[in-house]
């Protein structure tokens, strides 16, 4: 709430209505100002007080319904834990949504009546509070508040220094199985690793989504690797075309080293996890061609004839050569007047009753056939076996040979995979060094690497008072 009191002291302080826009002037790099203009956050909202604190307390009570919590450290959850003391004048409760783990922690170690009180329905709590436990990796959507509904996807979060018993979190064995010790009951002591998790939020109306990540560690170097199913299904929706934002935490410069990242994100590792949420996306988008072209192929096939293919119109371009009474042929099996000639009795130089067929060897050809036969073909035709491969749906001789090994499918990304998507970098955190800019700092680095690597990501900050519109 005093994130709120301040945006609204922001807007008051001026001689202009509240709700007008704040222009603002900027400076970049070439030293070229720009003026831009932030919107009034809460326009519409019909704030009904004077002052700053009263609306911001109205905001509180009357507009949040849901908190969605990514995990229980206390600067993702002490602003809400201290705000509960508004929360006496509203209707109904409010709701804490969240995975069952974070909601268990929650319950254990803040609301439990020592370190604050116990203000959730559940054993014998006040009742200001009320959890909503979220299914893990549901496919299923869940609402959370009129009009929106989620997703919750587990991540890790960095390991905990020690191993101990487990506490709630994800826990890691390690690669040989081998365990250290054993506490009571036969359980086993494990490195813990600490969860969190992201967010798909959607909007029910447009059924446009928002991906939101809390703290989360890259897959590189977890213990427990989860972020690929989270960008597996974030790449399906971004290829759908139902989701263009994405809020990441970005907390570290280049400079931090791995071993200090404490479960955080730099921006080398940033964009290794933008690399891999590329490749399946180029991956959905070949499966899809392929299967256009299946259906395009069948289609063609049903009709008994190949020829409006392009790419055989423009291979037999390339090569001349060809024979054109084999060709006449193949027309004569595969064009628009197959159907006609097989009413009439003809098909090439074949004659048919209903007793007998006649066969002109010379000139046979299987449209079922991988190849035409050879006593067809003229010696001296180059590459006419190519033309003919293509001409039945089969791999030219250059593509059945191997290329240096197996190849890599999603190696070449391509020009921008990722155009259209943007990135709102979050949690960055402050070095408290004078003359320094850390997140602007953050900023330039991820610019800097997207413009080597060309996956065509925006990128921006995330700021206090910003409004977004997606």
């Amino acid at each position: 709430m005093a994130g709120i009191i301040r945006i609204l002291e922001e807007h008051s302080s001026r001689s202009s209505p509240m709700e007008e826009p704040i222009a603002s002037v900027s400076e970049n790099a070439s030293g070229n100002r720009s003026i831009t203009k932030r919107p009034f956050p809460f326009c519409g909202a019909n704030l009904p007080y004077d002052t700053p604190r009263g609306n911001a307390a109205y905001v509180t009570r009357e507009l949040v319904s849901t908190y969605l919590i990514t995990h229980p450290h206390l600067d993702h959850l002490s602003g809400f834990v201290i705000n509960t003391a508004c929360f006496t004048q509203t209707e109904c409760p409010k709701r804490l949504a969240a995975l069952p783990s974070t909601i268990e922690a929650i319950k254990t170690h803040i609301f439990n009546d020592i370190i604050w009180p116990n203000l959730s329905d559940e054993e014998c709590g006040v009742g200001l509070v009320t959890y909503q436990r979220l299914p893990e990796a549901a496919l299923e959507y869940v609402e959370v508040c009129n009009g929106l509904s989620a997703q919750a996807w587990p991540v890790s979060h960095g390991h905990c220094m020690k191993s101990h018993y487990h506490r709630g979190s994800q826990t890691y064995q390690g690669k040989d199985g081998a365990t250290t010790d054993r506490g009571p009951g036969g359980s086993r002591k494990r490195m813990c690793v600490y969860d969190s998790t992201v967010y798909f939020i959607r909007d029910d109306a447009t059924q446009r989504e928002v991906m939101m990540w809390g703290d989360v560690e890259p897959d590189s170097i977890s213990l427990s690797p989860r972020n690929h199913p989270a960008w597996s299904h974030a790449a399906a929706k971004f290829h759908q075309g139902v989701l263009n934002t994405i809020f990441i935490e970005c907390s570290y410069g280049c400079n931090q080293p791995d071993e200090a990242l404490y479960g955080h994100l730099s921006p080398p590792h940033l964009m290794d996890e933008m690399r891999s949420l590329a490749r399946i996306v180029v991956s959905l988008r070949r499966a899809d061609e392929i299967e256009k072209r299946g259906r395009l192929k069948r289609k063609r096939m049903s009709y008994g004839y190949h020829n409006d293919d392009p790419e055989i119109m423009a291979r037999r371009i390339e090569n001349p050569n060809a024979p054109p009474k084999i060709l006449e042929e193949s027309r004569h099996f595969h064009g628009p007047n197959a159907q006609e000639d097989e009413v009439n009795g003809t098909r090439g130089n074949n004659r048919w009753n209903k007793n007998h067929l006649e066969v002109d060897s010379r000139n046979t050809f299987d449209r079922f056939s991988p190849e035409i036969s050879p006593r067809a073909v003229d010696p001296k035709a180059v590459d006419f076996f190519d033309t003919i491969d293509l001409a039945v749906g089969q791999r030219t001789p250059e593509e059945r040979a191997p290329q240096g090994g197996v190849r890599d499918e999603t190696s070449d990304l391509g020009p921008t995979p990722l155009r259209g998507l943007h990135l709102v970098i979050t949690h960055v955190k402050d070095t408290l060094l004078d003359d320094v800019d850390v997140p602007e700092d953050i900023l330039r680095s991820i610019r800097g690497l997207e413009a080597v690597q060309q996956l065509g990501v925006t990128f921006s900050l995330s700021e206090q008072g910003r409004s977004l519109y997606f």
